[in-house]
């Protein structure tokens, strides 16, 4: 049965420190997704190392890579009290290539440690006064002590689509199936290592949908809020599983329910480029660079205030 997701701020105050208050509020709704798309009473499984890359996912993970490098350029430009920094993994091994094995068996392990860190962080900008750009190969100690201190972590998902003829087509009746909207993406396997990371280190948590022609975000808690109530299945998420995600579990919300970060002015450059793996194996993909993003600077104002309402730990009337 759907409960509410409202959970003040006393319900935890007796029992927790104020900066867990935001962990807490997380968990309290994680809680209530129904077992029918996780079940956490099940511990997490390890995935099986991949055995071989091929073209689709290089091309795939070269788009993803641009759009991090992308919107992380736009946020900065755009902003001048906040920096955003590197945090995500940055190991550029694919499967097939030497030393993957234990490559993947060291971010498997760092998953059950710490949880998925997100792509990038959003630090007030007196905080990282002495801090470079990329943190993602520091220590553990150093991200428990660093972390804690950004105002928010941004996981960041490449589409290829233009949203806003997708949307046309969908006006026109051109769109097929149950889904009549494109979707920020949650892989329900991540579900589980993203709170962990956000029990770790209590830090509100976004998702960034990067299309070419547009730029969407939606707060963690918002996803979990849509999830958890039945009546909008079909309407404002869906639960498939996609090629583009190697047939795993995804769910889709409504990129409506986000807020727009800004539009695609200068779309990306893109050329052909190979990778030769072991025993003379080589897969050509495309490559994605440039671009430009003209921000919209209320959006992105309103999600610095909504990370630091999240922060504070004040979710009342949500």
């Amino acid at each position: 049965m759907y409960q509410s997701t409202l959970y003040k701020k006393e319900h935890i105050a007796n029992e927790s420190n104020s900066t867990e208050i935001y962990s807490q509020y997380i968990n309290h709704l994680a809680s209530n997704i129904p077992n029918t798309i996780k079940d956490f009473s099940h511990p997490r499984k390890r995935s099986s190392t991949p055995t071989q890359a091929n073209s689709e996912f290089l091309s795939n993970r070269e788009q993803g890579d641009w759009a991090e490098i992308f919107l992380t350029n736009a946020i900065s430009s755009a902003l001048v009290d906040f920096i955003p920094i590197k945090y995500g993994k940055t190991d550029n091994i694919v499967a097939g290539e030497k030393g993957f094995k234990e490559f993947y068996k060291s971010y498997q392990d760092e998953l059950d440690k710490i949880g998925k860190r997100p792509d990038i962080l959003i630090f007030p900008k007196d905080v990282t006064q002495y801090l470079p750009k990329d943190i993602s190969r520091f220590d553990y100690e150093s991200f428990n002590k660093i972390v804690p201190d950004a105002l928010l972590g941004m996981e960041i998902r490449s589409s290829s689509f233009l949203c806003k003829k997708y949307e046309e087509a969908v006006n026109r009746g051109e769109v097929n199936g149950k889904r009549k909207f494109l979707g920020f993406t949650l892989k329900v396997e991540d579900l589980h290592v993203v709170l962990k990371w956000i029990s770790q280190f209590n830090v509100p948590h976004y998702y960034a949908q990067v299309f070419f022609d547009s730029v969407y975000v939606i707060p963690f808690y918002k996803m979990l809020q849509i999830i958890i109530n039945p009546i909008n299945k079909n309407k404002l998420f869906t639960v498939e599983r996609n090629t583009k995600n190697q047939l795993k579990t995804t769910i889709h919300i409504n990129i409506n329910q986000g807020l727009c970060l800004g539009d695609v002015d200068v779309p990306p450059q893109h050329s052909s480029a190979s990778r030769e793996l072991a025993r003379g194996r080589v897969l050509y993909h495309v490559k994605f660079e440039g671009g430009n993003l003209r921000v919209d600077q209320g959006g992105i104002r309103e999600m610095l205030s909504d990370a630091a309402r999240m922060k504070n730990g004040d979710f009342e009337g949500l």
